[in-house]
């Protein structure tokens, strides 16, 4: 286990310094108080060897404002000791959850010096030697806070910024993945309270609904595969192939059918009687979505399927 991990010390409340932070609205800090009230701290704070603050804000606001409690049990981070290589990323990644392993990626940053977009091999602090040239400080607080990349790290950093309580909290738990709770915190706050109390595999048609926003359109997807020459998936959850036009009947009649084997062998699962499904389906009917009448016709459609199936077959 690495040192950091082990620098768990009391501090006093008024101790600890709180900079500037980019979340503003801190939530129900006296439901987070209640539920450590009850409970207990379940993870300390994060503070710097000065007690300036890396996370843990709501904890510290909870602790201060809400119960009065004087000190709160704190974890010592390093941070010129994480950016001087002295840990593993890997061991931060074990020990540090998601929005924690962000703080510790902006407190990197400042510690190393805001060059964003610049090029680290110009004007390098010299207490960073291991900073490569042409790398930008973000990416090295990236790596050295546990992400796999910057992108994850932006990511994670948006869902900090924008997520409510509740998706940060199943990030954290990996209920959430990184990017699945990112597309969750572009939804308003009461939409992502709605996605995050759903059950789980309602919850991930929803991230499949909302990813889906961010694919191309078929047409889209069709001239950047022919562009690309790989498979490009549309926002209708179906790969464009790098086929030429001339080809495109052929693909499309090839999409039809897997369309419809797969609805057949739904059909040919299901456990329960046709007279069942019928009044099931009948109870759905709405007078602008005809369930009923769908069915019927694609009844027909197997049959007519089957019938041709049967006349090769007897060839």
């Amino acid at each position: 286990m690495s040192a950091h991990s082990l620098s768990i010390v009391e501090v006093r409340c008024d101790a600890v310094h709180v900079g500037e932070r980019h979340r503003k609205d801190l939530g129900e800090i006296e439901v987070l108080a209640a539920s450590i009230a009850t409970e207990g701290l379940l993870q300390p704070i994060g503070i710097t060897e000065e007690n300036v603050l890396v996370f843990g804000e709501r904890r510290l606001r909870a602790f201060q404002d809400v119960l009065r409690r004087k000190t709160i049990p704190a974890r010592v981070v390093h941070v010129r000791s994480i950016t001087a290589g002295e840990y593993a990323e890997n061991e931060i990644r074990k020990d540090f959850t998601a929005s924690e392993r962000v703080a510790i990626g902006q407190a990197l940053e400042a510690e190393i010096g805001d060059r964003q977009g610049q090029r680290t091999d110009i004007q390098l602090p010299e207490n960073f030697p291991e900073v490569r040239p042409g790398v930008e400080t973000r990416d090295i607080a990236a790596q050295k806070a546990g992400f796999g990349n910057a992108k994850t790290y932006e990511q994670a950093r948006k869902v900090v910024e924008h997520a409510v309580d509740e998706v940060v909290a199943q990030m954290d738990s990996g209920e959430l993945s990184i990017n699945a709770a990112t597309l969750i915190a572009e939804q308003p706050p009461e939409r992502q309270r709605e996605i995050a109390q759903l059950p789980e595999d309602e919850k991930r048609a929803a991230v499949r609904k909302l990813r889906r926003k961010d694919l191309p359109t078929p047409a889209a997807a069709r001239r950047e595969a022919l562009d690309s020459g790989m498979a490009v998936l549309d926002r209708n959850l179906n790969y464009q192939l790098p086929t030429p036009e001339s080809h495109r009947p052929l693909v499309e009649r090839n999409y039809a059918a897997m369309a419809v084997v797969d609805a057949a062998r739904a059909i040919a699962g299901c456990q329960h009687t046709a007279s069942e499904i019928a009044a099931a389906i009948r109870s759905l009917d709405t007078p602008d979505v005809d369930f009923a009448g769908h069915c019927r016709k694609a009844a027909a459609f197997l049959e007519e399927i089957n019938q041709e199936i049967e006349s090769n077959e007897n060839k």
